[in-house]
């Protein structure tokens, strides 16, 4: 057919009314058809435009799919991907002077228009009547409009990148163009509502209903961020037609990808959200402002639409949820790291806040309630390590696991173990249990406990709800939790205690030893008693000078207030506070745990031990590696029980302690760290008994501090001096001790405030102001303030005021760069604990020692002791030797000595001992 007779046949057909449409269709439609595969595109749309408009109406439904749809409609589908193509690659080169390719797209964006209101054509007559729709019918009409709907409302969506700073010159046609597409997709989604799914209908109809329902879902993800109407619209459909033909579909159909659309579109706009919150704090325009409120109002009912639809869809397709459990778990954290408590929560108006949690995250309860019972939910939220959660979402995990804790009471005996019980598969991840994971998830929130974050408390007597610390917050509800614990699962509770309370984390421990407190206090006294049994065993084979022996000691002194008599005394029994290999355990513990009948004999015979012992060490150099348990057993001793003057002149205590001065010598408490020890516990002690002490006593230790503080001791030296120092407030000095007293104070305070370590300088602080409030010597009070810098410091200080602090921003990222460092620490210092284990027996052979030296463990402190002395010998004989050559010239015979001497601690460090040692 000729080009002409092509147009000349157009035009005719064009002309006809109804009644010769129908007649002459069955001559006519064949000839069209024809030409259709035969032209060019914009030949076709004219082609397409007759077809649709003047033949379409008379064909039966029954017969449209293969008379006209399948014909024409794959060709439509690619006369719109090659017209896209063409708007993408040319584009970007529209321009004024170029009005041949302006002419082009605009005709091509005509043609866009055309070809969409044909198909709505389509599809108005397909639902024109009342009959029941089924897709074998239009097999051919659901896959090609949404192609094209996808396909137009991704050029709309990236027009501004293709067209550029051009973009106007095609503003008008690109928005008939969205606005038909927005029109046809809301016909194409009412015919889809009336298409039957039935059980007659063929595996073909579910299948393309499927398609359709993923094909939407695509839409689903080009049309975001667009326009809030057409995207909650196209959504109400998915969910809709799911739950509709659920019966039929739902084995086939993709829940993963519909849930976590749902998820990323709700995280859009709820970002969306706190950006449009932030810009109308910071916007000083009434008029903008009251824009940006209409647009946060609207943006916050579409966050609440997706939370209530996925809420939705999850509760009717709850067994198909293994595949989407991460990303609803990874939708949790995200939501709940951009609000308070949060550290990395925006600024925002607090009417923004109670929106958006109103709105958002009140979904997050109904979320875990649907959740809790999924095993495979469970084995993401317990296989998380901190390598797999970024910083700011650690609090959000701590969170959801409180969420689950408080749910599972309520829940079943099989969910229950799913959370409680870990997992050793080797085909997947490891899996911790509930326990493991909290104690795990609150030492990663370093940044949330150092600040503190503060979270809603328990209400209690009607009193106003109270906010309280993340700790205190995890704490109650894991005591809360063990309440209501089956007793099956008492061991792999005990278990993960005792883990926690001998791993490195000190919070997670900390957290270990308040709740093995209170479930000793719930549980029986028969518990209790079996607790601290064990407890006892290990703590006599634990180093104490480790943090895990210094836990375990905290909680067997607790633990041991709670015991009932009858057990106390088989513990008294077992752990004779009058013998000497009891000691390093009873340094830890207080009487004043122990019931009033054991009390007296109980600090009787542990003072008259711990005395004994001290006084063996002191006779004898060999026994001086007890003296430092015996002092620590005393110094305790002392600050538990009310000790009579009576009590401390039968123990001879006070002459013990004058005694242990005479042998402090302050060279080796700063050179040798068991001596250092030994004088931070007898300055502790003699704070304790300062009352009690006589002054020459008091004039010996202040003599030594006087000496100490000239040699730069450790913090841990300072502080211990700043305890004694604080106490002799109390002490009425003489008129012919005080300048040996008071007059030497001054200069101790006043070095003290002046040091450069935070945590001296705030003791001294502490200290100075106990000793100025108590002391009768108030002559001394200003002479300690050395200069004016100090004397503010004082005075700020007394008045409670803050210096200038950081702001939370750099608080915040102070901590985090702290966490990271300790994390590196956990990391290597980290040993695992197998609770699960017997201890080694005794008996085992010890493990090959080193070479033997001289010294051995006996002796090794005298050693040390020996080696200080000498070595303090030398230094002040080369004091002097300095002292007297700036005094006069040097002797000709002087340079070849020190040569000599030179050689000799060369050969000394070149010793074959010498290097054994390093």
């Amino acid at each position: 057919m000729s080009q002409s007779s092509q147009t000349s046949l157009l035009e005719e057909v064009s002309q006809w009314n109804a009644d010769t449409c129908q007649e002459q269709m069955e001559t006519v439609l064949p000839k069209l058809l024809c030409l259709y595969s035969e032209e060019n595109s914009f030949m076709k749309i004219k082609v397409l435009k007759v077809l649709t408009n003047h033949f379409l109406p008379h064909i039966p439904l029954s017969d449209v799919e293969p008379k006209l749809f399948s014909k024409v409609l794959p060709g439509v589908r690619e006369i719109v991907d090659d017209f896209i193509e063409e708007l993408t690659s040319q584009g970007a080169e529209l321009s004024s002077q170029n009005i041949e390719l302006k002419t082009l797209l605009r005709n091509i964006l005509q043609a866009l228009v055309s070809i969409v209101e044909c198909l709505g054509a389509c599809i108005r007559q397909v639902i024109s009547g009342d009959n029941a729709l089924y897709l074998e019918a239009m097999h051919s009409l659901p896959s090609s409009v949404l192609h094209i709907l996808k396909s137009t409302f991704q050029h709309c969506k990236n027009s501004e990148a293709v067209y550029g700073c051009k973009l106007q010159r095609v503003a008008d046609l690109l928005q008939a163009v969205f606005k038909e597409t927005y029109s046809l997709q809301k016909l194409f989604l009412e015919m889809i509502d009336r298409v039957v799914i039935n059980p007659e209908s063929s595996q073909q109809d579910v299948t393309d209903l499927i398609a359709v329902i993923h094909g939407v879902l695509e839409i689903c993800t080009v049309i975001a961020n667009m326009d809030h109407a057409l995207q909650a619209n196209t959504w109400k459909f998915v969910v809709k037609q799911s739950m509709k033909h659920r019966v039929y579909i739902e084995a086939q159909l993709n829940h993963r990808d519909i849930v976590k659309g749902l998820c990323d579109d709700l995280v859009f706009n709820f970002n969306a959200c706190l950006q449009r919150s932030e810009q109308i704090q910071q916007s000083t325009n009434q008029q903008t402002t009251m824009t940006e409120q209409r647009i946060f109002t609207r943006t916050v009912k579409l966050c609440r639409f997706f939370a209530n639809t996925l809420i939705h869809f999850i509760k009717e397709f709850k067994e198909y949820l293994g595949t989407c459990c991460k990303d609803l778990y990874d939708l949790y954290l995200q939501l709940h790291s951009k609000m308070p408590p949060s550290v990395t929560a925006p600024s925002m108006a607090d009417a923004h806040m109670q929106e958006l949690r109103g709105s958002v995250l009140v979904c997050a309860h109904p979320l875990l309630s649907e959740l809790i019972g999924c095993l495979r939910f469970a084995e993401v939220v317990l296989s998380e390590t901190r390598a797999d959660i970024s910083q700011e979402c650690y609090l959000p995990h701590c969170l959801l696991l409180m969420g689950v804790m408080d749910m599972l009471p309520s829940q079943t005996e099989d969910v229950l173990e799913i959370w409680c019980s870990g997992s050793e598969d080797t085909e997947k991840p490891p899996r911790h249990g509930l326990f493991k994971a909290v104690f795990t998830a609150l030492g990663a929130c370093h940044v949330e406990l150092a600040l503190p974050v503060l979270l809603p408390g328990v209400m209690r007597n009607g009193n106003p709800l109270a906010y309280i610390s993340l700790y205190e917050y995890v704490c109650t509800h894991l005591c809360a939790f063990i309440t209501s614990l089956p007793a099956k699962h008492f061991g792999k509770l005990e278990c993960c205690l005792l883990e926690a309370v001998l791993g490195t984390d000190v919070m997670s421990a900390l957290l270990a030893v308040d709740s093995w407190c209170f479930l000793a206090r719930y549980g029986s006294a028969e518990l209790c008693a079996h607790h601290v049994n064990i407890l006892t065993g290990l703590v006599e084979r634990c180093p104490e000078q480790t943090w895990r022996g210094s836990c375990l000691f905290l909680l067997l002194r607790r633990l041991l207030f709670f015991m009932a008599p009858d057990h106390q005394a088989e513990f008294l029994v077992r752990l004779p506070p009058g013998e000497p290999a009891s000691l390093p355990v009873w340094q830890h513990l207080s009487v004043r745990a122990l019931a009033s009948a054991l009390q007296e004999s109980a600090t009787s015979e542990l003072l008259t031990a711990s005395t004994q012992q001290c006084w063996n060490s002191v006779s004898s150099p060999q026994q001086r590696s007890d003296l430092n348990t015996a002092l620590s057993c005393l110094l305790h001793l002392c600050q538990d029980a009310d000790l009579s003057p009576e009590d401390l002149e039968k123990s001879s205590l006070l002459p013990l302690v004058s005694q242990l001065w005479e042998i402090t010598v302050a060279t080796q408490v700063v050179a040798v760290h068991s001596v250092g020890q030994r004088a931070c516990l007898l300055l502790a002690l003699c704070a304790v008994l300062i009352q009690s002490l006589e002054d020459n006593i008091i004039i010996q230790i202040v003599n030594f501090l006087e000496l100490l503080m000239s040699m730069k001791p450790a913090v841990c030296l300072k502080l211990a001096a700043l305890d004694f120092l604080g106490t002799l407030g109390n002490k009425v000095i003489p008129p012919e001790h005080q300048s040996k007293v008071l007059n030497k104070l001054p200069a101790l305070f006043s070095s003290m405030l002046a040091d450069s370590h935070w945590m001296v300088h705030h003791r001294a602080l502490q200290a100075f102001t106990q000793f100025a409030e108590e002391t009768s010597h108030e002559f001394v009070v200003p002479l300690c303030l050395g200069t004016e810098e100090i004397k503010s410091q004082v005075v700020r200080y007394l008045n409670k005021e803050t210096v200038s602090a950081q702001s939370t921003e750099s608080q915040v990222q102070y901590l985090k760069q702290e966490q990271l460092v300790l994390e590196e620490w956990h990391t290597q210092s980290s040993v695992p604990v197998n609770v699960h284990q017997r201890a080694p027996s005794p008996s085992v052979e010890a493990p090959a020692k080193r070479a033997r030296m001289e010294d051995t463990n006996a002796d090794s402190e005298s050693v040390q002791l020996a080696l200080t002395q000498v070595l303090g010998e030398v230094e002040c004989g080369l004091d002097r030797l300095s002292r007297l050559l700036q005094q006069r010239v040097p002797p000709d015979w002087l340079d070849e000595r020190l040569q000599n001497l030179e050689a000799k601690i060369l050969r000394l460090r070149a010793s074959e001992r010498f290097s054994c040692s390093q």
